[in-house]
């Protein structure tokens, strides 16, 4: 029995800026489920979210090219849709809060857009019109509590497999749930064929609440997107209220981003900047801490032309990062967008999960593992090659990421650090990168290079791996000596001190 049925409409001028829209139904009698369906008068960025009447969230929307137009919240997961907390639907009055802009890249609605949601709630059986709907799925990784929406049915020390080893993941991935091409099915296929042992779900301000049985780990995860760049909450374990419609002004303001990125990192999640000099999405905000970043994505999407020099820069600005004293991990990912026979350019190579491949020295696959790992920087990048890196001081090996400070100490400051690559082609450079600065290159598939830090100040060594005429192949994190203080606190006030060297954002 349908119990109630409602429509929104909303009007949208020309020049409205941040337009937000709240509307409010009252379910006054036991409902099993509400249904919404979606419809836009052409394409812009729209997020809606519902809140039950204790203010938690239950059901997050983005209308991307590939998403369902309907979406329904069940008391019973194995009847809701995906994205959406199933539970006990109390009586009272609901809000749903709309936030839409022309796109991610504007924080405005330039000109004019309507929107109207149909709404409808019951008991017994649902309509036959929710048929096309994204299913929950098996994997449930939230249950209702009335405190607040977190993951509280993810197992986060579940290992898929034991053994300490290199396990290949990646860190930023897209479904359909927001304005990706693949289903959750697809990506868990694609991750599969690439090989990957793990990925992490970040569609944009999207937190899944489930996923589907598969081989691969999946990881939640979230991508912050406001206009004004984009990064992703790895592990987050609970909802992050980015709404521009806080008093801060959420995720669209400096004030906003750092509080929101000091929530993630409370709440156990790793905050990584997303492709921060890839225009038109790259990082604008001058005020963000860097104490509250823990990772970069330094290399988005390699079959992405403009991503090249994208991720040159994001290497070259890294080092600065380092040099200042801040020990930040950096990371790659796919951004996955495109069905695995798709290419951004005619002709050229197909966009796929995994790649670039994003490595991780872990004891164990398990979502508490990796990302532990990614935070001690036991991480390296590639299109290919597997490295195999060691940093020996006095009879100890030590590997990426390690901080040698206290071994070097008790061994003359010195170490040789050695690299041997698995690869398909000989015909590669090992650039032997010191404080940023290229100290040493070498061609083949194996290199060593020797560290004397004797004057015991603060030092990192890094290596990339190019081909000859110096496509980069993969890049491995440092490691490192001692400890610098950062004379600098902000992405801007770095920006600032490293063009005194010449760099351009």
């Amino acid at each position: 029995m349908i119990y109630t049925t409602q429509k929104f409409q909303q009007s949208i001028s020309g020049e409205s800026h941040l337009p937000t829209f709240n509307h409010r139904f009252t379910l006054t009698e036991e409902t099993n489920w509400i249904y919404f369906e979606v419809e836009v008068s052409r394409a812009c960025w729209f997020n809606m979210l519902l809140f039950d009447p204790n203010g938690v969230p239950r059901l997050q929307y983005m209308q991307g090219k590939s998403s369902p137009k309907g979406i329904v919240l069940h008391q019973d997961a194995q009847h809701s849709s995906a994205a959406t907390l199933p539970g006990p639907l109390p009586l009272g009055e609901w809000t749903l809060e709309v936030y839409v802009t022309d796109n991610a890249t504007s924080d405005k609605v330039k000109k004019e857009l309507e929107y109207q949601i149909a709404c409808e709630a019951g008991s017994q059986e649902l309509p036959a019109i929710t048929e096309d709907i994204v299913p929950f799925g098996y994997d449930k990784w939230a249950e209702y509590d009335s405190n607040g929406f977190v993951l509280n049915s993810y197992n986060w020390d579940d290992a898929i497999e034991e053994g300490e080893k290199w396990y290949k993941g990646d860190f930023h991935t897209h479904t359909i749930l927001s304005d990706g091409s693949m289903t959750r099915e697809a990506n868990l296929k694609t991750a599969q064929q690439q090989e990957l042992d793990f990925f992490v779900a970040t569609d944009h301000n999207i937190i899944s609440t489930s996923w589907l049985e598969g081989e691969t780990l999946v990881i939640p995860g979230v991508e912050i997107t406001s206009t004004k760049g984009h990064w992703n909450a790895l592990g987050a374990s609970r909802w992050i209220d980015y709404r521009p419609s806080r008093k801060d002004g959420g995720l669209e303001t400096e004030q906003g981003v750092n509080h929101l990125l000091k929530e993630a990192n409370e709440s156990g999640a790793l905050c990584s900047m997303n492709h921060p000099f890839l225009a038109p999405w790259h990082w604008q905000m001058e005020h963000t801490s860097l104490s509250g970043i823990d990772s970069i994505e330094l290399w988005n999407d390699p079959t992405f032309r403009a991503n090249g020099q994208a991720t040159e820069k994001a290497l070259l600005f890294w080092s600065h990062i380092w040099n200042e004293g801040y020990t930040i991990t950096g990371i790659g990912g796919s951004d996955s967008h495109l069905l695995p026979h798709k290419s951004y350019e005619t002709g050229g190579k197909p966009s796929l999960i995994g790649d670039p491949g994003t490595y991780v020295w872990a004891e164990r696959l398990s979502a508490s593992s990796i990302l532990g790992n990614v935070k001690k920087g036991h991480v390296y990048v590639s299109r290919g090659p597997v490295l195999d890196f060691s940093a020996q001081v006095g009879e100890t090996s030590y590997k990426i990421g390690e901080d040698l400070t206290h071994a070097m100490d008790q061994n003359g400051y010195e170490a040789l650090c050695k690299i041997a690559l698995t690869h398909d082609s000989e015909e590669v450079m090992v650039h032997w990168m010191e404080d940023g600065k290229l100290v040493h290159k070498e061609r083949g598939l194996s290199s060593s290079y020797a560290v004397n830090w004797k004057d015991q100040s603060y030092h990192w060594l890094r290596v990339e791996i190019r081909s000859i005429d110096g496509e980069l192949l993969a890049f491995t994190n440092p490691v490192y000596y001692g400890k610098k203080q950062p004379t600098v606190q902000t992405w801007g006030e770095l920006i600032q001190k490293a063009r005194v060297t010449g760099f351009e954002n």
